[in-house]
């Protein structure tokens, strides 16, 4: 029975120790460094990614195209302003989306909208290892 009450007590210790959780960003969450670096457009991200990571390319414009087209227009808009921000903007957004759920108000039309630019950390270093072999403004790449 002791060695119950002990564990037990350990186990309780641990949890009072342990640091509380919070949301915050860092360099790779909630957007990928490298996202928060590059110098690319988002035309030149997609186009790297339908030729480095094409399964997800495809994924993402199946998704994107059975949204409206007013959802077409929105994405583009909201992808082309994050791009054209600094690393300081591009940081702070990333802070902003990984502590307040309601601050993304695209999120609300389509959860994954940036999700081929934001979430995968593989995909986003192959794409952004060669986007600037890609032209900058080439609009055919939301074109699938």
């Amino acid at each position: 029975m002791k060695k119950l009450t002990l564990a037990g007590l350990a186990a309780a210790a641990a949890l009072t120790l342990a640091p509380v959780a919070g949301a915050d960003a860092t360099e790779d969450y909630p957007i990928p460094r490298k996202i928060l670096h590059t110098p690319c457009t988002a035309e030149q991200i997609l186009a790297a990614t339908r030729d480095t990571d094409p399964v997800y390319y495809e994924r993402y414009m199946i998704d994107y195209n059975n949204k409206s087209p007013e959802v077409h227009r929105a994405v583009q808009d909201r992808i082309h302003w994050f791009f054209s921000m600094d690393y300081a903007g591009r940081r702070q957004y990333s802070e902003d989306t990984a502590t307040n759920a309601f601050y993304e108000q695209l999120a609300w039309n389509w959860p994954n909208w940036a999700k081929i630019f934001f979430n995968n950390k593989g995909v986003v270093a192959h794409s952004t290892a060669v986007c600037m072999n890609y032209p900058p403004d080439d609009m055919s790449v939301w074109v699938w």
